[in-house]
């Protein structure tokens, strides 16, 4: 069985990773993490700073996978699914880790609408 080309599959991968985690890097104060809830956000900067870095990693392991998988072929396919599950374990750190640039509740932006009147009694 000829497992070779799964090696440019993850070097493939790697590049539009890399466009990724770069984009969220030097994003400055835009908002573009779906799982995060800006209005609670203090510094959107220092958190696509820190989010960046952490998304840097899967093109990293790509790169690595790639590289095993032309020295060893039987490895590619592993390392293929060890890939997805490195991507989903990345996506679940920045969005657990997320909260470490969120504002107290109390000092959360104020709210418009029906959820910013006081209950009723």
């Amino acid at each position: 069985m000829h497992l070779d080309f799964l090696a440019a599959v993850h070097f493939v991968l790697a590049l539009p990773l890399l466009a990724v985690a770069l984009a969220v890097r030097f994003a400055g104060s835009a908002r573009i993490l779906n799982s995060v809830d800006y209005a609670r956000v203090e510094d959107a900067a220092a958190l696509h700073r820190w989010a960046g870095n952490r998304l840097l990693l899967l093109p990293a392991a790509a790169l690595s996978a790639g590289l095993v998988s032309l020295r060893f072929a039987p490895l590619a396919l592993p390392l293929l699914f060890a890939s997805v599950l490195w991507l989903i374990a990345v996506a679940i750190w920045v969005t657990v880790g997320s909260d470490r640039f969120f504002r107290p509740y109390a000092a959360a932006a104020p709210q418009r609408g029906p959820a910013a009147s006081p209950p009723w009694r």
